[in-house]
């Protein structure tokens, strides 16, 4: 089991609250669904220690593997998901890492 951190920016004149409806009504409702996926849950930034957060939305996503959420993301259940994306996140603030619990 793996975790992946993705982390991003909505484009400018994107408000958050229409991010967060199509994020409660179409990426929640599919996403946690596939393959690979064990768990998905996703914040809205509030703020940072120091200075202004970098990101303004963290996804925090439990998969079997970082391979099995590649295939996720490749696969055809996602294609909507990450199509729609498009409208709502900054592609070039995108930052997808993947970690192993510490143990």
């Amino acid at each position: 089991m793996q975790k992946v951190f993705v982390m991003y920016n909505l484009k400018p004149g994107v408000a958050l609250e229409d991010y967060m409806a199509w994020s409660r009504t179409r990426d929640q409702v599919v996403t946690p669904f596939q393959s690979g996926v064990i768990r998905f849950e996703v914040y809205a930034v509030q703020g940072a220690e120091k200075g202004a957060p970098p990101y303004q939305i963290i996804e925090d996503i439990e998969v079997e593997s970082w391979a099995a959420w590649q295939q996720a993301l490749a696969g055809t259940g996602m294609a909507p998901i990450v199509s729609e994306w498009d409208a709502y996140g900054d592609a070039s603030s995108l930052v997808m890492v993947y970690a192993d619990k510490v143990k």
